[in-house]
């Protein structure tokens, strides 16, 4: 069996690499710097005696290197039985991708959607491929600013956030809807929970790392964090159970705005159109 992680290089990433690799899974981490991918894989290979691991870099926000990584994945392997959508990204200043985009929204929602959408086709090929993507529950706190989606007026780094995050609920009910009940393939939108990791310390200033690192204080370890996210990857009594929020290995009730149907054709339209893909 094969799966592919983003975002695999530290935190929760890394574990539930390391997870999937000690359950005898074929493992294609992503990350961005290369340096950081080699050890993470030497790291990997030793603590798990795993020698099926391999890494590939790709900056998520750019949509010609998602594209680019998923023709490398489809050359290494021929099905695909786990995609774990976990990179992702916090910002306290506006900013926006090479593809002029918001990078909260670029990275936190539309690389998930254009990579599954991109190696759709190859997990299709397996009996009962899954995939997994980060949300959070800030995705209760969430909209979609459909008037203005990028954030130009008024932005709030943790409005970005919560709108990305709320955005991944919305697009695995759809995915699940799309895919159809009889599909054998299953989506799963996770909340890690309020976890131990540096994503609010990268690339923003000394203040906001300050407010991070007191907000994460209390935090779960990111393996603990890993443990839930590679459940619903591999754990059998997930199974079929596709379309839906969990936490902490169960189903919980999503935010009423992710249950808004409308909301999600029209973001899944969106998505489309920014990235490019679409879904065969």
């Amino acid at each position: 069996m094969t799966a592919v992680v983003t975002g695999a290089t530290s935190g929760i990433g890394l574990e539930v690499a390391r997870v999937l690799a000690t359950a005898g899974y074929r493992v294609i981490g992503v990350g961005r710097d290369p340096a950081r991918c080699r050890s993470a894989e030497a790291e990997l290979r030793s603590s798990t005696g795993n020698g099926d691991i391999g890494y590939l870099v790709a900056d998520l926000g750019s949509l010609a290197q998602v594209r680019a990584l998923a023709d490398r994945v489809r050359a290494h392997s021929k099905k695909l039985d786990v995609l774990v959508n976990n990179a992702g990204t916090f910002t306290v200043t506006r900013r926006e991708t090479v593809d002029g985009i918001e990078t909260q929204l670029a990275v936190n929602w539309l690389a998930p959607f254009a990579l599954t959408g991109l190696l759709l086709p190859t997990l299709l090929k397996a009996p009962a491929a899954r995939v997994v993507t980060l949300s959070s529950g800030s995705h209760f706190s969430g909209k979609i600013h459909w008037h203005d989606i990028g954030l130009r007026r008024g932005y709030h780094g943790l409005k970005a956030y919560d709108q990305s995050k709320l955005a991944i609920v919305l697009f695995t009910r759809e995915l699940a809807r799309r895919l159809g009940s009889d599909s054998s393939m299953s989506a799963y939108a996770v909340d890690p929970g309020l976890v131990k990791t540096d994503i609010g310390l990268k690339g923003n200033n000394a203040l906001v790392r300050m407010i991070w690192k007191v907000r994460t204080r209390n935090g779960i370890p990111a393996a603990r964090a890993a443990s839930s996210v590679a459940w619903c990857a591999n754990n059998p009594s997930a199974s079929g159970k596709t379309g839906l929020y969990w936490k902490e290995c169960q189903e919980r009730a999503p935010s009423s705005r992710s249950l808004d149907q409308n909301d999600a054709q029209r973001l899944w339209e969106l998505g489309e159109s920014l990235s490019g893909v679409r879904f065969p």
